[in-house]
């Protein structure tokens, strides 16, 4: 007799059933690989744990009173999406795109890491990003104004046109970073790393000559 499927869950396992994500659902152990959602698409409601996304595309989707607990994403196209409301616990993304995204409208705590990925216009305004990573990231034009800072890896990223105003930069690490413009009265540095020559776009605010 053949078992019934839970809501949001495939019988088989296979990635490869996934055709769509379910709202009110709950996914454990899962891998969703190639699935692409419509933009404006929304899930409310549903909850990923040790969820594993591959090759997935999620523009302009919307995600609201969601959790991801302990999931990754991988080579993953998330950018513009809502993200009202959701959970992110230990959620790290690799090679993936999340450009225009709003944290700021996420649950707290944020538990997030970033490794490869394009952060370009991504609002991270007034949030908690102590400890977290962006390692070799674009972050163009992010905003990280009254955020949190403290204790991140930013090494190797590019931080062109980023705004950084009251924001709180106690032992971040910015080595081999490049392109940030951030002014040291504007701001918390204390134990802050950098690297040369960029370190030196801190002396930009003071009207000096460097030879």
């Amino acid at each position: 007799m053949k078992q019934p499927t839970l809501p949001g869950f495939s019988a088989s396992g296979n990635s490869d059933d996934f055709l769509s994500i379910e709202c009110d659902a709950s996914y454990a152990d899962k891998t969703f690989s190639g699935l692409h959602q419509d933009e404006g698409q929304k899930t409310a409601n549903t909850e990923f744990y040790d969820c594993v996304f591959k090759n997935c595309k999620f523009f302009k989707s919307a995600f609201f009173y969601c959790v991801f607990e302990n999931c990754k994403f991988e080579n993953c196209d998330l950018s513009l999406s809502l993200m009202r409301s959701t959970s992110f616990r230990d959620v790290k993304f690799y090679d993936t795109k999340l450009s225009g995204i709003q944290w700021a409208d996420a649950a707290i705590p944020l538990d997030v890491a970033f490794y490869r990925c394009l952060l370009n216009y991504s609002g991270f305004i007034g949030v908690d990003l102590t400890n977290t990573e962006m390692i070799e990231c674009q972050l163009k034009d992010a905003d990280f104004s009254e955020a949190n800072l403290s204790k991140a890896r930013c090494s190797f990223s590019d931080f062109s046109g980023a705004r950084f105003m009251n924001t709180n930069l106690t032992r971040a690490d910015f080595t081999n970073a490049t392109h940030y413009a951030i002014h040291p009265h504007g701001n918390k540095l204390c134990k802050t790393k950098f690297s040369s020559p960029e370190v030196l776009s801190l002396l930009d605010v003071f009207d000096i000559i460097i030879e």
